[in-house]
């Protein structure tokens, strides 16, 4: 699956942010096949996009401060351009936690 091209063990790759559009419209089909995995990607997603405190050395140390990693904050933007399709997301195909962080990432809550 592409989503497993974009991740490393650590972080995301830069192109995350270019593809992710993409892979919230297709979570918005009801069409697609393997719709429920695509959904626990894009949580991982909305995870690996989560800004990393700068006083949190082991944080940072693994994962890279936020100013190293732009692609993070790209990411929260294009979550937040697609608020209306992450809105829209049936509920029941991804764990309510899943569901939540999507939300978050996308502003609504």
């Amino acid at each position: 699956m592409l989503t497993n091209a974009m991740f490393s063990i650590a972080d995301m790759n830069a192109a995350m942010a270019e593809v992710l559009p993409f892979l919230l419209r297709l979570a918005g089909d009801p069409q697609v096949p393997e719709r429920a995995a695509l959904l626990e990607r894009l949580v991982l997603v909305a995870e690996f996009s989560e800004p990393i405190e700068v006083g949190n050395e082991a944080m940072v140390s693994w994962f890279g401060s936020d100013s190293d990693h732009p692609e993070r904050e790209q990411c929260r933007a294009v979550f937040a351009e697609y608020a209306s399709v992450v809105a829209m997301l049936p509920e029941g195909l991804i764990d309510a936690a899943g569901q939540a962080k999507l939300r978050q990432a996308a502003g609504l809550v």
